[in-house]
């Protein structure tokens, strides 16, 4: 079966930079998802982790993840209203809830509810694929395009405290880094978003919604 590499990083010129994309089998599994993605493969430029979103019903949001080796997965977090469902379809997934590991294998599925603290990362010796869908996502439709854009953007600077403290207003309500938690924290962001929003800080940028930006920064399959 013939293979071909996609979801690289592109230059300032357009070029794909070697080594920051993944391998697909034309016909294989991951072909067939990304064929049906219904926007960008997305990605972020210093880690090994893909994305694209696949249809979904109008309270669901559904995407497909190419989560690469030594990935170690989102800060922990919890959802108020989302909870979320992970369909490992290739590899293996440890997610790590309420502090305990569990490792899940292709074929099975990890269910995470509301209130349920939790991370996940790519232990294993090969990239895993999970199709994961979000019940009830609010502005993480969004958001977490935002996340990736702003890693790719030269422009911005994601790590600003402006920038954090707007990022967390936004997805106030429903989603919570447990490394922010406290009422100090909450009053913390509460004083620095309006700041942050004066100043041109955005919880959610439209232009990482859009495809053209992605297709600028991330070399897009050809299925």
């Amino acid at each position: 079966m013939s293979t071909f590499v996609t979801g690289r990083t592109l230059d300032e010129a357009g070029e794909p930079i070697d080594g920051t994309g993944f391998e697909v089998e034309s016909g294989g599994l991951v072909a067939d998802l990304l064929a049906g993605r219904t926007g960008p493969v997305t990605s972020h430029p210093t880690r090994p982790v893909w994305g694209a979103p696949l249809d979904g019903s109008e309270g669901t949001m559904r995407q497909v993840s190419i989560i690469g080796t030594g990935y170690s997965g989102p800060p922990e977090h919890y959802h108020v209203r989302s909870d979320e469902v992970f369909d490992v379809r290739r590899g293996s997934v440890t997610f790590t809830l309420d502090g305990d590991d569990r490792t899940v294998t292709a074929g099975e599925r990890m269910t995470v509810d509301t209130g349920v603290r939790h991370t996940f990362r790519n232990e294993g010796p090969t990239r895993a694929v999970v199709v994961t869908t979000i019940h009830d996502p609010g502005r993480l439709r969004q958001v977490l395009p935002t996340l990736g854009g702003l890693a790719h953007d030269a422009d911005r600077t994601p790590g600003h405290p402006l920038q954090r403290a707007v990022l967390a207003d936004a997805l106030d309500g429903n989603t919570v880094f447990t490394d922010g938690e406290g009422p100090v924290a909450e009053l913390a962001t509460g004083a620095l978003a309006p700041m942050a929003r004066i100043a041109g800080y955005r919880g959610a940028y439209a232009e990482y919604t859009r495809p053209a930006f992605w297709r600028r920064h991330v070399e897009q399959p050809d299925v």
